[in-house]
């Protein structure tokens, strides 16, 4: 095959993150062809550089920005595009860029632009349900893309690696590698813990010698200040771009709090994390692996995916005292520093 394969997928950054084990089943399907993405500029970053992705086509979220694109991609001769969003916008691209084969999932409104279709989620029959990953995986695999497991992984350039240092000197980090990076905030707030629980939570594990580092999003600038005032030690990570973000995160010892785009990026990157889950489902949220632990409310109506609830009391009621010694117990397993202090001491 010459032509190109193009993958549609936007946003946002942990979505970003965990489609790449579907980016990289579909360059195994088709090795002789251009594996191409669309995403938004700024999580452009994290694909540049992947072995099995050819190029990155940074696009804004406009529609004078969708029409160029769509524009260009019919000069340039696709021959099959997967959509792995299905907004409007991203099934005009796929329906419009010329491609002979597309496929994308079977969402209200979108059968005219997807040759095939697969079910967004699955639940099976014991209740589970599937992770993200393996979602994009399956979709990748009935576009003609071959699996090679669910490990999602990222690109950390040079450039990002010599602005991370700078950044972390800012934050006052004098050792990254026994630094945990805490996010409190989230972009859903019911998922979110309250924040004077995250803040006992950051107090712990100062006590128990760890350094703290609050990773803050767009806009989450008084989260940070509020932390900090009620847990006094903590430090917060400057604004940076997604690229900087996953040369700190490598660093660190470990990721721990909201289920979150920062921790997707640092299990890609290999870092253990933590988290807690109210309206989110771990089955599909939570990364592989005994290096990625996590607590879940007991309430029956946990999982219910609402971002508005109106007697919201799932994540209050995971307590901060038995959150944070799950925290440390994960830690004292899992996390880089417990490894570092076992080579000091050999």
């Amino acid at each position: 095959m010459t032509g190109a394969v193009l993958a549609i997928r936007p946003r946002a950054l942990g979505d970003v993150v965990l489609v790449t084990p579907a980016l990289r089943a579909l360059k195994r399907g088709f090795p002789g062809s251009s594996l191409e993405v669309v995403t938004e500029r700024r999580y452009a970053p994290l694909l540049e550089g992947l072995e099995f992705v050819d190029q990155v086509r940074a696009v804004d979220r406009t529609w004078r920005a969708t029409a160029a694109l769509i524009a260009a991609l019919r000069r340039r001769g696709i021959e099959r595009v997967v959509d792995f969003f299905g907004n409007p916008r991203t099934a005009a691209i796929a329906a419009l860029c010329g491609a002979r084969f597309s496929a994308g999932y079977a969402l209200r409104g979108r059968s005219a632009a997807y040759r095939v279709q697969v079910p967004r989620a699955l639940t099976f029959a014991d209740g589970r349900r599937e992770h993200a990953s393996a979602t994009h995986v399956r979709l990748a695999a009935a576009a003609g893309g071959v699996a090679d497991g669910l490990d999602a992984r990222v690109a950390v350039s040079s450039a990002a690696r010599e602005a991370a240092a700078p950044l972390l000197a800012a934050a006052r980090v004098a050792d990254s590698g026994r630094t945990i990076g805490l996010v409190a905030a989230g972009t859903w707030p019911t998922k979110t813990w309250p924040l004077s629980h995250a803040a006992m939570l950051a107090r712990r594990l100062l006590e128990a010698g760890h350094a703290v580092l609050a990773i803050l999003g767009p806009g989450e600038e008084r989260t940070g200040q509020d932390l900090i005032a009620l847990a006094p030690g903590v430090t917060a990570l400057p604004p940076c771009d997604v690229g900087v973000l996953a040369a700190v995160i490598e660093r660190l010892a470990a990721v721990v709090g909201t289920d979150s785009g920062p921790r997707h990026l640092a299990a890609a990157l290999g870092i253990p994390t933590f988290a807690w889950f109210g309206p989110t489902h771990p089955d599909t949220w939570n990364p592989p692996g005994d290096l990625h632990g996590f607590v879940r409310t007991e309430l029956p109506c946990r999982a219910c995916d609402r971002t508005r609830c109106p007697h919201w009391n799932c994540m209050p009621g995971l307590a901060p005292e038995d959150v944070s010694h799950r925290v440390l117990d994960h830690l004292a397993r899992h996390g880089r520093t417990s490894a570092l202090g076992t080579a000091a001491r050999a």
